[in-house]
């Protein structure tokens, strides 16, 4: 997994360079969950990359293996607690 933390919310954007494999990323803003992207796919070149964003301001992103948003069924709402 790889957490981003930022110091201000914002509606940041992410993208798959470089990517192998797919990914979920989870949008967190304070301690709750605003979106998610599940199995976020690489891009096939980086002459194109498609773009990924929240649903409102974030201060926090979590790129995690993809199916794990499912797996443990994570939801809009849910409270993360980050050590």
């Amino acid at each position: 997994a790889m957490l981003f933390v930022f110091e201000k919310p914002g509606s940041y954007q992410f993208w798959m360079k470089d990517m192998k494999f797919p990914i979920d990323i989870i949008f967190i803003n304070g301690d709750k969950i605003v979106s998610f992207v599940e199995n976020a796919p690489p891009s096939p070149t980086n002459d194109a990359l498609q773009r990924y964003g929240p649903e409102a301001d974030i201060d926090k992103a979590l790129e995690i293996k993809a199916g794990l948003v499912k797996k443990y069924g994570f939801k809009k709402g849910d409270t993360v607690k980050v050590e």
